[in-house]
């Protein structure tokens, strides 16, 4: 993963980068499935420090493990860890989630994203869409309250732009074309709020946040 400054412009990217700038966070926090050179680091508020963990070392990362596995870590050891685009990967998300919950401190907080209306995209396989309904479910499951999902998109013109976004090779080209699909999408909204073409019923992904409980 890299900085957003390198990158194609991304609907789903820009609304979960503007989920995470609302995060604050101090202590240390695992970040599973990602990056080194992730861009949302910055992102975060708060003073603390990042341990990464990836399956894949070329992403650049402080520890490789699977996250289907047992994590290498005691338990109640980080003040948060964060799914970021990554439960989507796992074939065995049950394992995941628990193992979030073992390592992180009673009071802590789990932060992810997953996508929704979204391409396939295998790293290394690409498994499942999660509505907003089966999040809670599964974040419950796991032992985590508080529970926060949250859609991420404006609705079915941000996918349109997301289905087209590679013809869109110019920056400027791509904010333009993003700033209108915008516009159209809260028109929408407007004439008939929680329409079928709404984000409630269109996301292209959900920003999801839990607490493990005391």
């Amino acid at each position: 993963m890299t900085s957003t400054k390198s990158r194609l412009v991304s609907f789903l990217r820009t609304e979960e980068y503007k989920a995470l700038s609302e995060v604050k966070i101090d202590g240390k926090i695992l970040d599973v499935g990602g990056s080194k050179y992730a861009g949302y680091h910055e992102l975060i508020k708060g003073k603390h420090e990042f341990i990464v963990g990836n399956i894949d070392s070329s992403f650049g990362t402080d520890l490789i493990f699977n996250a289907e596995n047992q994590w290498p870590f005691d338990g109640d050891h980080f003040d948060a860890t964060m799914l970021i685009n990554v439960l989507e990967h796992l074939s065995d998300y049950r394992t995941a989630l628990s193992e979030a919950n073992r390592v992180t401190k009673k009071g802590g907080v789990i932060i992810g994203v997953v996508p929704f209306m979204f391409n396939v995209h295998g790293s290394p396989g690409d498994y499942f869409r999660y509505t907003k309904t089966n999040l809670v479910k599964i974040l419950s499951d796991a032992g985590f309250g508080d529970i926060e999902v949250r859609e991420l998109g404006t609705g079915a013109f941000s996918v349109v732009y997301h289905c087209l976004m590679g013809l869109y090779r110019f920056r400027f080209v791509s904010r333009a074309v993003m700033a209108l699909c915008r516009k159209f999408d809260e028109l929408l909204a407007r004439i008939k709020p929680n329409n079928l073409m709404s984000k409630t019923y269109m996301p292209l992904g959900y920003f999801l946040k839990a607490i493990k409980p005391h």
